[in-house]
C-alpha cells in the first residue's frame, strides 16, 4: 500500500470515528422518475440505500432534475445530519428536464423537447415547413421542396 493511500485510510478511519460520512460514491440500481428517487448500491459496504433524492426538495415542485442511468455510477451527498441521500452528480445519464413555470426543456435518447404549455418548438417548426412547402411562386423563384423536407426530417430526428 502507498503513502497516499495509507493517509487516505487514516483520514477515513478518523472521520467514521467522529459521524457518518457525508458523500458515498454507488451505482444505480434503479429510478423512479415519478417520485423523482433512485436506489444505490454502495460497494464498499454492499448496502443499497432507498429513497436517494434526485433534488434537494421533494415538494412537487422542479428546477433541474438529471435522471442517472442504471448502472452508472453517481455522487450521493448527505443531507444535514439526516440519513437522506441526494445525488449530486452521475457518470450517465438517461434524462434530463428543466422546468421554469409551464415552460419545461427536456433531453433524454429520443431527442430534445422544448414545450410551453401544450406547445412544442417541434410542432411550431413542423407548421412553418408545411406551410412553406405548399407556397407557389408565379414569378420568381418557388422554396426548395427537397431542403424543407430535409429540414423537417432532421427537426422531427432531433426534437420530439
Amino acid at each position: 500500500m502507498g503513502r497516499e493511500e495509507q493517509i487516505r485510510q487514516l483520514l477515513d478511519e478518523r472521520a467514521a470515528r467522529v459521524g457518518p460520512s457525508p458523500t458515498m460514491l454507488a451505482t444505480v440500481k434503479s429510478v423512479d422518475e415519478g417520485e423523482a428517487t433512485c436506489v444505490l448500491s454502495d460497494e464498499e459496504t454492499a448496502l443499497d440505500y432507498y429513497d436517494v433524492r434526485l433534488r434537494p426538495v421533494l415538494d412537487g415542485k422542479e428546477s433541474i432534475t438529471i435522471f442517472p442511468k442504471v448502472g452508472s455510477w453517481c455522487l450521493a451527498v448527505r443531507l444535514e445530519n439526516t440519513d437522506e441521500w441526494m445525488v449530486v452528480a452521475c457518470s450517465q445519464a438517461d434524462k434530463w428536464r428543466l422546468m421554469i413555470g409551464e415552460a419545461i426543456i427536456e433531453q433524454d435518447a429520443a431527442g430534445l423537447q422544448i414545450k410551453k404549455q401544450n406547445d412544442t418548438l417541434r410542432q411550431a417548426l413542423e407548421l412553418i415547413i408545411q406551410a412553406v412547402m405548399k407556397v407557389v411562386v408565379i414569378q420568381g423563384t418557388n422554396p426548395d421542396y427537397a431542403k424543407l423536407q430535409q429540414a423537417l426530417t432532421k427537426i422531427q430526428n432531433i426534437l420530439r
